[in-house]
């Protein structure tokens, strides 16, 4: 267990949470605009982002529903950033307090 891997694998998730965040408000103003009952249910609103700790985008939508014409590849692009923000998540959700404890055992 390495304590730099572990803070470098944390700053990462939080970049690409980040980066997430950025590219759904990047991507907002074409999908509202070629369908807005799509972009209505694809986008969470800011309260829930808020409080409860809701990413940008609701996964239903994004994920069962099939990508309306026009924008495919801007849906393929946000499914592909989301699966990958959530995987390094996950990872950093259980490296670094795994590291923090082995180190803390005296490892």
């Amino acid at each position: 267990m390495n304590l730099t891997a572990a803070m470098t694998l944390g700053f990462a998730a939080i970049v690409s949470r980040w980066y997430l965040i950025l590219l759904a408000g990047k991507a907002w103003g074409g999908i509202s605009k070629a369908h807005p009952e799509y972009a209505a249910a694809l986008y969470a609103s800011g309260l829930d982002m808020a409080f409860y700790g809701m990413g940008p985008l609701n996964w239903t939508p994004l994920f069962r529903w099939p990508a309306p014409v026009g924008i495919e590849a801007t849906i393929k692009r946000l499914r592909r950033v989301v699966l990958g923000t959530g995987l390094l998540g996950v990872a950093a959700l259980i490296y670094v307090p795994a590291t923090i404890l082995y180190i803390a055992r005296g490892g």
